[in-house]
């Protein structure tokens, strides 16, 4: 490898440690490496074995440990608190926004009202210590002015979770009756509006008032969600969320990888796969739920802390019961000290296990399965990773992860050890093996065009993790939520690989710049057929056909014939070849392909993925790639595809 490549591959690889150079971590970094000499890094450190070992090392190693210790002595809580004072000022704008019937306005700072107030009794001279209750109530009675009964309905039940008076609280029925005629759920609010009027000293005036209203109320439309697709053929009892129409493959040079166990067809779902663990990009935590991904409308807060939100109560519980109650006080220290996205995954793995047994298991796993390069890494590699997970078990010591600690020290015990070693692991396996999670950015006028990709975090999925890169992939990538879909965007013979795109892309980039992406990023050379062939990018590539000889058993690819009355002779199989029928079928996948597009154009999805599918199965029964319409036709199947999934205007 050049020297310039081997820049080009430390810089890519130290990106996936500290991804914000302003951070504290990369002072943490460059303070130890410049203190230790150039002998015990290259001629000691790099020489150690295991993981476990260079943590040790860090901790106990006189060259480093002064600087190591002194600087995790410091870790402490840092996190955005509460403010009861601040939610009551945001609530009275949300009020007055809302009589004004300004609607978006006073649900801005409603929002702003909720996840600023503190749980119930934390700050009893504000409120009575209801503020968070007051904050939900007001934002309930500004939904049911938009129309949102579900939303609504929500919050009602959560003020009433914190606090709010019930009792003669005629008020909180009304909108109760509200919130369920806007669902359609009639029978429902009229018993609460029964509840009402006897609350109210069975005040007839109101009931009748308040009942016109409601048989005004029309039911809000229910928002459309994205639903996972049906796997072909069942799931895989031995890869989890894979297909029965996949298996495994290994090979001494490619490592472990997925390949076609039967015959796969064009548009066949062969993953839809639940991550291992996930974590939103710091980034989104105000925009999206810090749990399922979901897009924030009204966001509910942790009753801890004021940085991320979650789209539901049951969102908020099941990350609050698990990780989140390590994570929670610690979020404003990990995003200053600009650590990677994989480095929050690598945390994730342990937060949200059951046990630390669980996550040290699962963690080293991962690290045994899953390719690491342990025999490409520097030795600044190494004390950068290792760094980093010491900067992480310190967190987890000072989160109470390992329960209350006889000493306040920073030096682990054994369990701490292995927690620290894992880590370590993590920190090398995620670097080539994580998923980055997106959902698509769609316009009000159109599906498809100025439509965009964005990505909002990063995942590891354990089958997911197996598919093999290509230049061309021969699936579509796609996310419901936090699950990931991949369907073929291609017939598949059986033990054909079956292949995804880890960014570089032939249609885009030449071959040289190709491989030069990938060494530095994932360390290998690709040979796939795109690169093999040096095929040229879109804008180069003609719409010759390459047709396939159509004698039984021959491989051999044709040219389109000058004179189509005429046979081609094939240098392989020696016979006279007739390609009149193969023309003829042509001309109608280019067909399929026209209508599939008007179709794409129109927004009639689900016809022209019907239409893509068929010229594009037809296609590879007569001809090879790359043909330059059947590479547009897949990539638009891939953007039809990625409709299904999670999308957002």
């Amino acid at each position: 490898m050049e020297m310039g490549d081997i820049s080009y591959q430390q810089i890519c690889s130290a990106r996936t440690v500290q991804s914000d150079q302003k951070g504290f971590f990369n002072e943490f970094f460059l303070e130890v490496k410049e203190g230790c000499t150039d002998k015990w890094l290259k001629h000691y450190f790099s020489q150690l074995k295991s993981n476990e070992a260079r943590i040790l090392s860090i901790f106990s190693d006189r060259e480093v440990c002064d600087t190591v210790l002194g600087v995790l002595e410091n870790v402490a809580p840092v996190f955005k608190g509460k403010d009861a004072v601040f939610s009551v000022q945001r609530r009275a704008q949300a009020d007055k926004f809302n009589l004004l019937g300004d609607f978006k306005q006073a649900l801005s700072h409603a929002n702003l009202a909720v996840m600023r107030a503190p749980a119930k009794d934390v700050d009893p001279a504000v409120d009575n210590g209801l503020s968070l209750a007051m904050a939900y109530r007001s934002r309930a009675a500004i939904l049911i002015n938009m129309g949102n009964g579900q939303a609504a309905m929500s919050d009602l039940k959560l003020a009433a979770t914190y606090g709010l008076e019930l009792k003669e609280n005629a008020d909180y029925y009304i909108k109760l009756a509200k919130a369920y005629a806007l669902m359609g759920e009639t029978a429902r609010s009229e018993i609460s509006l029964k509840i009402a009027e006897k609350l109210s000293g069975n005040n007839i005036a109101l009931r009748d008032a308040f009942g016109k209203e409601l048989s005004l109320i029309k039911p809000s439309e229910k928002l459309e969600t994205a639903v996972a697709p049906a796997l072909a053929s069942g799931e895989n009892a031995n890869l989890r969320g894979a297909s029965n129409l996949v298996k495994l493959a290994e090979t001494k040079d490619r490592g472990r990888f997925m390949v076609a166990g039967d015959n796969l067809k064009t548009g066949d779902v062969v993953l839809c796969e639940n991550p291992v663990a996930a974590c939103l990009a710091p980034n989104f935590y105000g925009s999206h739920c810090h749990h399922c991904f979901e897009r924030l409308i009204t966001p509910v807060p942790c009753v801890n802390c004021s940085g991320i939100a979650f789209c539901s109560a049951q969102c908020m519980g099941e990350a609050c019961d698990s990780y989140h109650r390590f994570e929670c006080h610690f979020m404003d220290l990990f995003i200053g000290s600009g650590m990677s996205i994989l480095c929050y995954l690598a945390l994730r793995v342990f937060t949200q296990a059951s046990s630390v047994e669980k996550a040290v298991h699962d963690a080293n796993s991962m690290y045994e399965h899953l390719c690491a390069h342990i025999e490409s890494r520097h030795p600044e590699d190494y004390l950068q990773r290792s760094l980093m997970a010491g900067f992480l078990l310190r967190c987890l010591q000072k989160a109470q992860y390992f329960g209350r600690r006889k000493s306040e020290g920073v030096n682990p015990t054994a369990v701490e050890l292995q927690v620290g070693a894992a880590l370590l692991g993590l920190l090398q396996v995620l670097q080539y093996n994580a998923h980055e999670v997106f959902e698509t950015r769609i316009t009000e006028e159109h599906h498809f065009e100025g439509s965009k990709v964005v990505y909002v975090g990063a995942a590891i999925y354990s089958t997911g993790a197996y598919f093999n890169h290509e230049c061309w992939p021969s699936v579509a990538r796609y996310f419901v939520g936090k699950k990931l879909v991949l369907t073929t965007i291609k017939p598949h013979q059986p033990n054909e690989v079956i292949a995804e795109n880890y960014g570089p892309i032939f249609t885009k980039t030449n071959l040289k710049e190709r491989q030069r992406a990938l060494r530095g990023r994932y360390l290998f050379d690709c040979k796939c057929m795109a690169c093999q062939e040096n095929w040229p990018t879109i804008q180069k590539l003609d719409k010759q056909v390459r047709f396939r000889c159509t004698t039984a058993n021959c491989i051999n690819v044709l040219k389109f014939p000058k004179d189509l009355s005429k046979d081609v002779r094939c240098a392989r199989c020696r016979k006279n070849i007739s390609l009149k029928a193969s023309v003829a079928k042509m001309i109608q996948i280019e067909e399929l392909y026209r209508k599939a597009a008007e179709d794409m154009h129109k927004q009639n999805v689900p016809e022209a993925i019907a239409q893509f599918k068929e010229g594009i199965e037809m296609f590879f029964e007569i001809a090879v790639l790359p043909h330059k319409d059947t590479i547009v036709a897949q990539h638009s199947l891939i953007k039809c595809l990625a409709d299904g999934g999670t999308t957002f205007k």
